[in-house]
């Protein structure tokens, strides 16, 4: 049996996370059949990790028809994560999207789409898992209707997805903010002028072309999807209505729209109408912004805007 630890610290307390590959056919071990396996490593977990490979339709069917149903009969725990490998052979899928997001959304399963090979979102998932084990180990209940996955999609260099994030989150503007590469993760805690709480889980998605490919991976189970385009750049809002706003539609399912304009600090070189985009959103059923992430404006009424739209979840 493998077993690794990944250990970091926090708040002056060591966190410890073991890693244990329960695989007992690639250790040739006879004795470590599938039942002990769940019963030795698996009963007392805080955290349970299943995998699968998009491109052998037969091992998400196993984990479907096999493991998850084992697991939950052994195991209390609701951090379960189940991640989808080599997406870097997107051209060879045979696992359906639409069939694994079914599966997660029923049980309440984080997905994460990965590739080992390329190390593309283990970076993101690790820390996902730290933060929500962080959340076990004090002792706070995950409620699913106070956790929400926000996704931000745009034209890359915009500044109105890593920017914007980045004053969301740390609370400042941070100059010469390199291109996202696939994906980036965030967490942030909002409050509505009710008091109630809402943990969001912030994706920002890389906006250059030779990625469009891998960002409708991100689309399923999002609650709320974040537009984003530079109003002196009149491409990047064309993009927007021809590319990102139909393909996170079709693909997504999600209601919660919004648009966000931004760099109004330079209103004296804008190139898309605030009337032509107002418009748009509004014939398109999404909320409107106008933001500048250089001078922190327009930020604040649109998280308390999200926050009361989802007091309506």
């Amino acid at each position: 049996m493998n077993r690794e630890k990944i250990s970091y610290e926090n708040d002056n307390k060591k966190i410890i996370l073991y890693l244990i590959d329960t695989n007992a056919e690639k250790y040739k071990d006879p004795k470590e059949d599938s039942n002990s396996i769940i019963n030795n490593y698996y009963k007392n977990a805080d955290c349970i990790i299943m995998g699968y490979d998009i491109t052998n339709k037969q091992s998400f069917e196993k984990i479907k028809s096999f493991w998850y149903n084992k697991i939950k009969e052994k195991n209390k725990t609701n951090l379960i994560y189940l991640l989808g490998n080599k997406i870097d052979l997107k051209d060879n899928i045979e696992v359906n999207e639409n069939e694994v997001y079914k599966f997660t959304d029923i049980n309440r399963i984080k997905h994460f789409s990965i590739s080992v090979k390329n190390d593309i979102n283990i970076k993101n998932l690790i820390d996902d898992i730290k933060i929500n084990i962080e959340i076990i180990n004090n002792g706070i209940n995950r409620t699913p209707k106070k956790y929400y996955k926000v996704v931000f999609f745009g034209d890359s260099g915009v500044g109105s997805k890593t920017s914007f994030i980045n004053v969301m989150v740390k609370g400042k503007f941070i100059p010469y903010v390199n291109s996202t590469n696939g994906a980036s993760y965030s967490s942030k805690e909002i409050y509505s002028k009710n008091g109630n709480s809402f943990k969001l889980d912030l994706w920002d998605t890389a906006g250059q072309e030779i990625y469009r490919n891998l960002t409708k991976f991100f689309c399923f189970d999002a609650d709320c999807i974040v537009l984003g385009y530079d109003i002196t750049r009149k491409e990047s809002f064309e993009n927007i209505k021809n590319f990102w706003y139909p393909m996170s539609k079709k693909i997504s399912g999600v209601n919660l729209f919004y648009l966000i304009g931004n760099k109004i600090d330079l209103i004296d070189k804008e190139a898309v109408p605030e009337l032509e985009a107002r418009e748009y959103a509004k014939n398109n059923n999404m909320r409107f912004f106008l933001i500048s992430c250089l001078t922190n404006t327009g930020i604040k009424e649109f998280v308390e805007d999200l926050a009361e739209e989802l007091e309506q979840f």
